[in-house]
């Protein structure tokens, strides 16, 4: 995805490379201002020029996390009405998922395009899949 095509407070779903045809692959790529944003210690880097991917999966029972309310940075999942701060680490702030979703580490290229640098930060998905 070319960064100049995120406008602010856009969310685009993207498919890293790695993940094809993977829905486990799947995340949501959102634009903010880049001041706004409250990183965890040691990944200061992660979201360069505002931009900040996470995994689309819900922690809690894996379904598509797409929704968005800009004004209150908020990422929404239908299924149950989990609701995630995208300026805080994708923390839940409401219903039943009680596990941030997962960050994936981004750069931008030479041409202006929005690169992984890494795996997830955490498994994705619900807990029950892969955490004990």
């Amino acid at each position: 995805v070319l960064a100049v095509d995120v406008p602010m407070d856009g969310l685009v779903t993207v498919f890293p490379e790695g993940f094809p045809g993977s829905a486990d692959g799947q995340a949501v790529l959102v634009r903010v201002s880049p001041e706004l944003l409250h990183p965890a210690p040691g990944r200061e880097d992660w979201s360069p020029d505002g931009f900040i991917v996470y995994s689309k999966v819900c922690t809690h029972a894996g379904c598509p996390v797409g929704l968005y309310q800009a004004d209150s940075h908020t990422l929404l999942c239908p299924c149950h009405q989990s609701a995630f701060d995208v300026l805080d680490r994708a923390r839940p702030t409401f219903g039943p998922a009680a596990v941030a979703l997962p960050q994936l580490p981004i750069r931008l290229d030479g041409d202006g395009y929005i690169r992984a640098r890494g795996d997830f930060s955490d498994p994705v998905g619900p807990a029950f899949w892969s955490r004990s």
